[in-house]
């Protein structure tokens, strides 16, 4: 257990680096950029405890999975609605946007046993709504010249769909190896947001790159 334990800490490290990375520098930034640094600051508080709880008593923090699925959903939608001029886009975002809410405020109402579970159902409509807008973001802004948050959007891409594809094939508990270490299906979601992370951090950095370029240019003909 401590293996993948360990593997996990190292994705937990990796988000909080981004978070104190963007926090640090969403002074004066545009609003995309302060909702990316809220909701890495909010992913990093229900991680951290995830990480703890995990550690301490196991199997008994998937209560938490809710509010991580949750947070990701709020604030990537304000993300992309924010991101796109599609006026009919954007009213179909708001209505699947309070739906999705609404199903999910009724389903804990009618079961509430369900708080201390996995919602798979949970995963896939909280899931599926930021695929589509990520995979729309990046095919929409392919012929333009400002290539902002492109490394976000692929990451995001490729850490929903392989964790969305694990919980949903009811694998989580598979194990896969257990020696010389005990390796699950959760190392293989933890590999995945590493590379998230890693992808952010590249977005965290071309972004002030290009920031940086423009106001030597600026200073430079003033």
């Amino acid at each position: 257990m401590l293996f993948p334990f360990l593997v996990s800490l190292v994705g937990l490290f990796f988000l909080l680096a981004n978070a104190i990375r963007f926090y640090t520098t969403c002074k004066n930034r545009d609003i995309l950029y302060r909702i990316i640094t809220a909701y890495l600051v909010l992913l990093f508080c229900v991680e951290l405890l995830c990480n703890i709880i995990g550690f301490l008593y196991p199997n008994s923090n998937f209560f938490l999975s809710h509010y991580y699925f949750l947070f990701q959903f709020i604030t990537l939608n304000l993300f992309f609605y924010k991101s796109f001029s599609n006026k009919r886009l954007k009213k179909i975002m708001i209505i699947v946007f309070v739906s999705v809410l609404l199903f999910l405020g009724f389903q804990y109402y009618n079961r509430p046993s369900l708080y201390w579970e996995f919602n798979l159902v949970e995963v896939t409509i909280t899931s599926i709504p930021l695929l589509f807008y990520a995979f729309y973001f990046i095919v929409s802004n392919l012929k333009t010249d400002k290539h902002n948050y492109f490394y976000f959007c692929n990451g995001l891409i490729i850490y929903l769909t392989s964790s969305a594809g694990i919980f949903l094939s009811g694998n989580t508990d598979s194990v896969i190896l257990t020696e010389p270490f005990l390796l699950d299906f959760w190392f293989f979601n933890s590999l995945f947001y590493i590379l998230y992370q890693f992808l952010i951090y590249k977005e965290w950095k071309a972004l002030n790159f290009r920031r940086k370029t423009k106001k030597n240019i600026n200073e430079k003909f003033q």
